[in-house]
C-alpha cells in the first residue's frame, strides 16, 4: 500500500517486515520492524532508545533471493512513542 502525503518529496510504501538496524556509535546490531520505506528514508519501530540525529545503518533483506538487500546509512529526524515500542524515523543519508 502507498501513502500519498503532499509534505513529502516521494510516497511511502507499507512495508512490514523484519529489518537489522546497526548503531553506528557503538556497533551494536539490533532487528526491529520495518513501518514503513521510501526513496529517501524509512520508519521501524523498535525498544530502543535510540537519539535524534543519531547515525545508523539499516538493511532489508528482500523475500527474493533474487533481488539484493537494501543497504542504507541515515540519521534518526523522528522518535514518536507508539503503543508498540518507539516509532523511529530515519532519513537516509548515503547509498550501501
Amino acid at each position: 500500500m502507498l501513502l500519498d502525503d503532499e509534505r513529502r518529496d516521494f510516497k511511502r510504501m507499507i512495508a512490514e517486515t523484519q529489518i537489522e538496524v546497526t548503531r553506528l556509535s557503538s556497533g551494536e546490531v539490533v532487528t526491529a520492524k520495518l513501518y514503513n520505506l521510501s526513496a529517501s528514508g524509512c520508519a521501524f519501530i523498535s525498544d530502543l532508545t535510540i537519539e535524534l540525529d543519531e547515525e545508523l545503518d539499516i538493511l532489508i533483506r528482500s523475500p527474493s533471493e533474487r533481488l539484493e538487500p537494501l543497504h542504507r546509512s541515515g540519521r534518526v529526524a523522528r522518535v514518536t512513542q507508539v503503543e508498540e515500542g518507539r516509532l523511529i524515523g530515519v532519513h537516509f543519508t548515503g547509498g550501501a
